[in-house]
């Protein structure tokens, strides 16, 4: 924790370096800059630490509340510390109603073996994905229903958005990522470990009862508007969910969100089923 008189360092201009960095990340919307991301609410700077990432930079807002006075006392020792004019801390942040509290954080590193160091991978492929709050909640998703990594291509959103970020509700410290690489280099990967490839397409693809999902296997979604490369879909399994025929498609992180939850549940029994052999 922050050591017991750590005084916070006082910033009272905006043309401090910090805060012209800061206040440009925000105003692109980029929240990563030089492998830090900006950390803009408090439940994304507890879940940070909880996650064994390493918080660099702590600002708070002079006369902050007591919860934010509180969680400055789980900050690590050697963290810097500044204490912020009130009238600078609004452009410090995207959100309306920050407590007066923001942080940089280091970014994780990942590399491919992180994502496939499991006998059985459960991969996420996002292509081409352009709403960033729809990238984030399928980043939820995956983390949530067991996946070991994901792998987008170029021209998917920033995971670092602000909404993706935000979304994503920690995700992004914890589930590793290859970002912005092409479908053939994709392909590669999963060919390599042995993946299973499945297509995900509104219409006319298998049900997912109908594949043995307890073999590695990596989910491919695309835009709402474009679907799939060409390239991701042909090359794997193409599945749908079955839908009533008024129906054209699903909001993509809902359709992904399904999926997920069938080949976490398909998977768990098949590992269950070997348990009981």
């Amino acid at each position: 924790m922050l050591r017991q008189g750590n005084a916070a360092r006082q910033i009272a201009s905006r043309h401090h370096s910090l805060i012209k960095r800061i206040r440009a990340m925000v105003r692109s919307g980029h929240l990563l800059h030089e492998n830090e991301i900006l950390l803009e609410t408090p439940n994304l700077i507890e879940d940070a630490i909880r996650s064994g990432v390493t918080v660099t930079t702590v600002l708070t807002r002079a006369e902050a509340s007591p919860g934010v006075r509180e969680l400055i006392k789980t900050i690590p020792a050697g963290t810097k510390n500044y204490e912020i004019e009130p009238k600078l801390f609004p452009e410090l942040s995207s959100t309306e109603t920050n407590p007066g509290i923001v942080a940089l954080a280091k970014a994780p590193a990942w590399h491919e073996q992180d994502l496939f160091a499991e006998n059985e991978s459960f991969i996420v492929v996002i292509a081409g994905i352009q709403d960033p709050g729809n990238l984030g909640t399928i980043l939820r998703a995956a983390e949530a229903f067991g996946a070991s990594g994901v792998l987008a291509t170029k021209g998917t959103v920033s995971p670092y958005n602000a909404k993706a970020i935000r979304a994503a509700a920690g995700t992004l410290f914890r589930l590793p990522m290859l970002l912005n690489l092409s479908a053939r280099q994709i392909l590669s990967l999963l060919r390599r470990e042995k993946v299973s490839l499945l297509a995900s397409v509104a219409r006319g693809g298998k049900s997912l009862a109908e594949i043995d999902l307890a073999r590695p296997v990596a989910l491919a979604v695309g835009s709402e508007g474009a679907g799939l490369p060409r390239e991701l879909e042909e090359a794997g399994w193409r599945v749908s969910i079955p839908m009533t025929r008024h129906i054209e498609s699903l909001n993509v992180a809902t359709a992904a969100s399904i999926l997920l939850y069938e080949i976490a549940r398909q998977r768990q029994a098949a590992s269950d089923r070997r348990k009981d052999d």
